[in-house]
């Protein structure tokens, strides 16, 4: 637990004072040069509190000529009376900003430098000791004592010092030129108020929109500035209900601080989820990271919260956009990767990345089928289901397995998604789904078992318990291949069953193809006999039984009133 605990602590130490360090080092650079400004300029300014020697000497000089001027004359003078020097009021004015500027950028330095042996301190006593236990109690004792005296606050306003001094310091340069030349200081009185309005704009614009990137030292108070305000001016009308929930609000937001409101402005705000995928994705710049984003996009789609929005997010992406190539094309870039088969790829990989496609479509097919949120559509290129189709037959039996529950999962999608098109009489939509519907299905595939089957059905009406039908043929034949399929493998296999077989109803469909789907139940069923009477079995032909058998009572959880329709074919095996 000790050594938990140190090591969570020093990561989050380490990062505190490391942005600490940045921001005190910064402002050490600046204050020293600053500073050798104000003080330039200083050295100029303080002339004008003391009189001018020069002065004083014409002064003296005057007078002694007019004294032996008068003598000269026989003329009696009364010794001159001499007025006291009197600064003017401008260099006065312009002395006092110039020294409150330079003291207060000196005192920002100084607190910088006091900031970073605050940390060196803390570093040494917080590792000063051997045993975890202590570390972690005086680490503890010490952040305590930081959070008590409000240190981050702190640090975080020095540089406000700063500011306040650039602000005197041009408030003192203004006053110095309008007592030198008046066009001079107008032109610099404007460039200057130009950047005091920028500066105020900047401060005041993360409080109107919470989620603009620029901020002052003085943001914070002008937060807090105009919620007190707010709540003055509202105190008043307490009788409304309304205005006293408005009070609550703004005395909540006030308490939490201005950082942790924009904390809560985020936290429930589910549009930003699309915005923050696309932008995952649009950093993507190779395959293996859009490989690496698809595997997280099944997680993604299971959020418990908000099913509905997560698909879209990632419905979203699949649009195919100006200048940003859609998540379903760069797909089908890496399907045409595990196809093309150039040599660049070792075994694994194209396993890895082929069963990671296939289990996307898997998931957001399945995800929009179990939902019932309008305007959630499947927009995946054409290119999609004629490569499903290729890995279906593929050598690599999981990369079959993978594409064949993906083909079935999709089809029952699409079949669904056509329905709705229909009913909207949206053709072109309508047109976009067959065409996808007949790539994935194979049925302008003259080698695919759908297409030599004859199985083409131009209304859909017959398309779910096809999909089912054609789903337990394929899996029939993949076992009969050297296939040693995981426990993942069989639940991944139930799982595509309960998805296709959801909602069956036999009276939906015609004899022919109900016969059809009772002629593959029997091969089932047969397979099933023939794996259960041998007496020895290998382990591939364990894998292969525990198939059939999760086939057989998956198919039994068919709808009551469907399996019922089956008794007319005397259907009795299962």
């Amino acid at each position: 637990m000790w050594i938990l605990s140190i090591s969570h602590a020093d990561k989050h130490d380490a990062e505190m004072f490391e942005r600490w360090k940045d921001d005190m080092d910064g402002i050490l650079i600046y204050t020293g040069v600053f500073s050798a400004t104000v003080a330039a300029f200083l050295i100029e300014s303080y002339k004008y509190l003391k009189p001018d020697p020069s002065d004083v000497s014409s002064t003296l000089l005057r007078q002694v000529t007019q004294e032996l001027v008068g003598i000269s004359n026989g003329e009696h003078l009364n010794p001159p009376s001499t007025d006291a020097f009197k600064p003017p009021r401008y260099a006065i004015r312009v002395n006092i900003l110039w020294f409150i500027s330079l003291i207060m950028s000196l005192s920002c330095g100084l607190g910088a430098t006091l900031v970073q042996q605050w940390v060196r301190r803390y570093l040494k006593l917080t590792r000063h000791s051997e045993m975890p236990m202590h570390r972690v109690r005086i680490r503890t004792y010490l952040f305590r004592g930081m959070k008590e005296f409000q240190v981050r606050l702190v640090v975080e306003n020095i540089s406000l010092l700063l500011h306040a001094a650039i602000f005197l310091f041009f408030a003192g340069l203004v006053e110095f030129l309008f007592a030198i030349n008046h066009e001079v200081a107008q032109v610099v009185l404007a460039v200057i108020c130009f950047f005091a309005a920028f500066y105020v704009v900047l401060t005041s614009l993360p409080v109107i929109f919470q989620q603009c990137p620029f901020q002052t030292p003085l943001t914070s108070v002008f937060w807090y500035m105009t919620h007190i305000i707010a709540v003055v001016c509202l105190s008043p009308f307490t009788c409304s209900s309304h205005i006293r929930t408005r009070l609550d609000e703004l005395w909540k937001h006030t308490k939490r601080g201005f950082d942790n409101h924009i904390m809560d402005a985020v936290k429930d705000n589910k549009n930003i989820d699309k915005d923050a995928v696309r932008l995952t994705l649009s950093m993507c710049r190779v395959d293996s990271d859009v490989e690496t984003f698809l595997e997280a996009v099944p997680g993604y789609l299971q959020t418990d919260y908000n099913v509905g929005t997560h698909i879209d997010d990632i419905g979203s992406l699949l649009k195919t956009e100006e200048n940003n190539m859609s998540l379903g094309h760069r797909m089908a870039h890496l399907y045409s990767s595990c196809i093309i088969g150039d040599g660049k790829m070792d075994e694994v990989a194209r396993r890895h990345r082929a069963v990671t496609c296939s289990h996307v479509i898997f998931e957001l097919s399945k995800a929009i089928s179990s939902v019932t949120v309008e305007g959630l559509t499947l927009n995946l290129p054409k290119s999609i289901g004629h490569k499903l189709q290729h890995l279906s037959r593929d050598h690599d039996s999981n990369i079959a397995f993978a594409a064949l529950r993906t083909i079935a999962v999709l089809e029952s999608a699409l079949l669904r998604q056509l329905s709705v098109a229909k009913n909207r009489m949206d053709p072109g939509r309508s047109e976009e789904l067959a065409d996808l519907l007949e790539a994935a299905v194979g049925e302008d595939d003259p080698i695919s078992p759908r297409y030599q089957a004859g199985l083409r059905n131009d209304d859909r009406r017959e398309g779910r318990l096809i999909a089912v039908t054609e789903f337990t043929s394929s899996i029939l034949v993949l076992i009969k291949r050297p296939w040693e399929p995981s426990h993942q493998d069989i639940e991944d296999l139930k799982s595509t069953y309960q998805e296709l077989c959801r909602g069956l109803n036999g009276s939906d469909f015609s004899h022919a193809t109900q016969q059809r789907f009772v002629n593959v139940l029997s091969e089932l069923c047969e397979a099933h006999l023939s794996s259960v009477s041998t007496d020895h079995h290998s382990s591939s032909e364990t894998h292969h039984s525990a198939i059939i058998v999760s086939l057989k009572s998956l198919v039994l959880t068919l709808d009551a009133k469907f399996m019922e329709s089956l008794k007319k074919f005397e259907f009795t095996a299962l």
